[in-house]
């Protein structure tokens, strides 16, 4: 079973239950089906600005965070949880960045925000980019 857990004020509104379906998706594509978790918490640029400052250094908001529980470059073997669920960790989306993004690339604020979870999402599978 793969849970997604979305974490997100009513007043940022999104179909929480499409981009749940796309993620779950994402991770089916890495054959990930089964005993996988993650957290997904949509938040105002107050919150996001003051996460960016705190876990990476700089001013202003970011349109996505990721905070993985494990790190794949890490050597030490992976401890498994007792309930063998494997949580991979937290996303968080800054409604307002993707609000942003989603007039600027003239699409649906429910296609960014996806777009935007899903790229938290690569990021705590391991992949990164420059």
């Amino acid at each position: 079973m793969i849970t997604i857990n979305i974490l997100a004020d009513a007043k940022f509104p999104f179909n929480r239950n499409l981009l749940r379906s796309h993620l779950t998706q994402v991770l089916a594509k890495y054959r990930l089906t089964d005993n996988v978790e993650v957290d997904v918490q949509v938040v105002g640029a107050r919150k996001m600005s003051e996460l960016h400052r705190v876990y990476m250094k700089l001013a202003g908001p970011t349109d996505v965070l990721s905070f993985p529980l494990n790190d794949p470059e890490d050597d030490r073997p992976f401890m498994a949880s007792p309930d063998g669920m494997l949580r991979l960790g937290d996303i968080v989306v800054c409604y307002s960045e993707a609000v942003s993004e989603a007039l600027e690339k003239q699409c649906k604020l429910d296609t960014q925000i996806q777009f935007l979870a899903e790229h938290g999402l690569m990021h705590l599978l391991g992949y990164h980019h420059e």
